[in-house]
């Protein structure tokens, strides 16, 4: 094992991590150069489309005579915690940093990582080919941010692959072999798993300690659970069956378990009966925001339970528990690790099972406090990188979306630290954030805690008639402007009704935003032709009559779509 090297790529989102990993494949004849798929490790299809990696990919590698354990690692925030897993698993990573954008939020906060673990890095500059790129600016900022000395970062290009054979080499030069302890009692960290309906949960797994083979009795120590090993191996990219793993190697075991609940993220395999401690892991990812979905066919929900159901086997950050709306029908609340991860589950819903969707607008979770009648919001520490020039318009920005101002780190970009509310940040912050820094400035966030709020529940009234589906917490800064708004558009696109509707949002006891839906008039005087007046005023102020008893004793017909072009509001 003393040829052994385990690494990952990590780096900002579209820095070039998948398309690096593809020339590593090719140089080590894993695949030949021109007959496979780009980013070949990017499995998923909305990986593909999106030009993203949402999902850790690790694939083994042999190159001269070490054997090399890869993990191409997702870029986006969303996915942060695949980064964490993967680097409990390697003694070495790759930092890549594109030569055209220079140092980005989730660079800096990949580094920081890796340096806690005390991972050996190798700093590389990317797309040094393409004709705007700054090589030294770039090379630069990894010395400010990153500490790293300037003679030590390579120069590369993952896309023609120059001077890719040369960082090879130095892999298996710099990053330290695994220590050897295959004579001890096995430990195995379990960094991801997925279902297979013949196999039951198959779960990836870095040895630290001990060997593995085919029959072996284990022990899930977290959970408590026993399996017999069906299978061992490694990653070809494919499953590729071996006789056992040993110390320091990375591959899957088969474990036949039908539950992947049973199966944990983190959790440590060792033989029955250990007294060995488990394994420091990772903490399961963190639902950020919630949302509800429901499907626009009430006879799909059947389908969208066995869906999630499925999607859980594969992404186990996923939780989900069933709702009922009175106009939805039945549905299930969603909690996601971010925007773009709710986005993507609701595309895999939609085109792998075929589901035809509505995704309620994600929204933070509020909390009660111990202190009666108070609430809590959740808060994020917010990374912005930005180039010097768009510096006062994104610290005016923060302050808008209740940012709380930290720190600043004053080189050639500009880094700024921020507390502020998740719910404000998940508001088209990075939108806006794009906007006034002309796309230059990113962003990288992690969760603090739970903090006081002045919030209550808005509640919308039709005709003094709460309406749940359409109530929300909102905090009181927030209140008149989201009232406003959220009546003007229920007015927009409530159908009119025989009498009038009075739309009202109510928060803390007072109405504080209304509009008023005018009726359509019925012409009951249609069937009357010439004739006396008085029997058209005589049916008009019956009809005015009925109207009234209708507005008292009726509800407000509000049909499926209206809820569907509320809910699609910010899109």
């Amino acid at each position: 094992m003393k040829n052994l090297r385990n690494f990952a790529i990590i780096a900002h989102v579209d820095h070039g991590k998948s398309t690096l990993a593809d020339r590593f494949l090719e140089l080590t004849d894993v695949v030949s150069p021109g007959k496979h798929e780009e980013q070949l490790l990017d499995r998923n299809p909305i990986s593909r489309e999106r030009g993203i990696t949402i999902k850790l990919a690790p694939v083994q590698m042999a190159y001269k005579e070490f054997i090399l354990n890869l993990i191409d690692t997702p870029g986006h925030v969303d996915f942060s915690y695949e980064v964490d897993r993967t680097l409990s698993c390697v003694e070495g990573v790759i930092l890549l940093v594109d030569a055209t954008k220079g140092i980005q939020a989730q660079t800096i906060s990949n580094a920081y990582k890796a340096l806690e673990k005390n991972l050996t890095i190798i700093p590389i500059v990317n797309k040094i080919d393409l004709p705007h790129a700054d090589v030294e600016k770039t090379k630069s900022q990894m010395v400010d941010f990153l500490g790293v000395k300037k003679d030590t970062i390579f120069e590369i290009s993952a896309k023609t692959g120059l001077h890719v054979p040369e960082l090879l080499e130095s892999i298996s030069k710099k990053i330290l072999s695994p220590p050897q302890k295959t004579e001890e009692p096995l430990q195995a960290l379990i960094f991801d798993s997925y279902y297979d309906p013949h196999r039951g949960v198959i779960a990836f797994v870095r040895i630290f300690t001990g060997k593995v083979k085919r029959g072996d009795s284990l022990l899930l120590l977290q959970q408590g659970v026993s399996f017999d090993v069906l299978e061992t191996g490694i990653f070809a990219p494919e499953l590729k069956a071996n006789e056992s793993l040993g110390a320091g190697e990375i591959g899957y075991i088969v474990t036949n378990l039908k539950d992947i609940h049973k199966v944990r993220v983190g959790d440590t395999i060792t033989v029955k009966k250990s007294d060995l401690p488990p394994l420091p892991g990772y903490k399961k990812a963190q639902s950020m925001v919630y949302a509800s979905i429901f499907t626009t066919d009430t006879n799909d929900y059947l389908n969208l339970k066995k869906a999630l159901e499925k999607l859980y086997l594969n992404d186990s950050s996923l939780e989900f528990t069933g709702i009922h709306s009175k106009a939805l029908g039945a549905g299930f609340r969603v909690g996601f690790l971010g925007l773009l991860h709710a986005d993507v589950v609701r595309e895999r819903l939609e085109r792998e099972h075929d589901l035809s969707l509505v995704l309620t607008p994600p929204k933070v979770e509020y909390r009660k406090a111990e202190k009666q009648g108070e609430i809590m919001e959740p808060y994020v520490k917010l990374l912005i990188v930005t180039p010097r020039e768009y510096m006062a318009d994104v610290m005016r920005l923060s302050e808008q979306h209740r940012g709380v101002f930290i720190t600043m780190d004053n080189k050639n970009q500009i880094t700024l630290t921020y507390e502020m509310p998740l719910s404000e940040m998940i508001t088209d912050f990075f939108d806006d954030l794009k906007s006034v820094s002309s796309g230059f400035a990113s962003l990288d966030w992690e969760f603090l805690e739970y903090r006081n709020v002045s919030a209550d529940k808005m509640t919308i009234l039709l005709n003094e008639e709460p309406i749940e589906e359409f109530s929300e917490v909102v905090v009181a800064e927030r209140a008149y402007e989201t009232a406003s708004k959220l009546v003007k558009k229920l007015r927009e696109i409530i159908p009119r009704q025989q009498y009038e509707v009075k739309i009202q949002a109510r928060y803390k006891g007072k109405i504080i935003a209304s509009e008023r839906l005018s009726p359509f008039r019925k012409d009951v005087t249609q069937k009357l032709y010439g004739g006396d007046r008085t029997r058209k005023d005589k049916l008009l102020k019956k009809q005015k009559a009925g109207k009234k008893k209708m507005k008292l004793v009726g509800r407000v017909e509000i049909p499926k779509e209206a809820f569907l072009k509320l809910f699609k509001r910010s899109d």
